[in-house]
């Protein structure tokens, strides 16, 4: 138990250090494919044969399991990764994608980001009460400085939520390196 405190520390631990989302989902996709190679290697078979000639050839430079896409595909295929997880690794690299190819620089308010997170399985969005507060904005108890307080506390909190749900994904992927796949 304390090698899976000692794993989710380290993966919060470089996931907390990002600044922004970008870096996050680079990181975050880091150690996911990290993860998914490992597993990889775990599931296939382990004999002389196969570790000499087979598995080089599946996932070294030129091979078709190079890609993590493919990857995951296989591992769904086999039935050792879930359908949620599949899809929720699928969208980081998707959402990551998007951001590699856009010269803008999001926040984690925006509708670009918002959108494409609340869909992840584990991700559950904080209410923005800020919004939801109609009736202090017409005494006009919100003001402009108390709104941007507001704001950047509900950025900080899908913050964390995103991490969080992240951690999890990453640390369900890793502990299935923990089964014996060929007895």
């Amino acid at each position: 138990m304390t090698e899976s405190i000692l794993q989710e520390d380290t993966i919060l631990e470089k996931l907390n250090q990002q600044v922004d989302i970008h870096n996050l989902l680079i990181e975050a996709i880091k150690l996911i494919n990290e993860s998914v190679n490992n597993l990889i290697l775990k599931v296939f078979r382990k004999e002389r044969h196969a570790i000499k000639f087979v598995i080089p050839s599946l996932i070294g430079k030129n091979g078709p399991l190079n890609d993590t896409s493919v990857c995951l595909k296989l591992l769904y295929a086999l039935g050792i990764i879930t359908r949620e997880e599949y899809e929720d690794v699928e969208l980081l690299i998707a959402i990551l994608d998007e951001l590699d190819h856009d010269d803008k620089k999001y926040t984690y308010l925006d509708d670009e980001i918002l959108g494409p997170i609340s869909l992840l399985h584990d991700m559950v969005l904080p209410p923005n009460w800020a919004l939801q507060s109609d009736s202090s904005k017409d005494v006009g108890i919100v003001d402009t400085l108390k709104s941007s307080i507001y704001q950047n506390r509900y950025q900080q909190m899908i913050r964390s939520a995103l991490i969080i749900a992240i951690t999890d994904l990453t640390l369900r992927i890793v502990n299935k390196q923990k089964i014996n796949y060929f007895p």
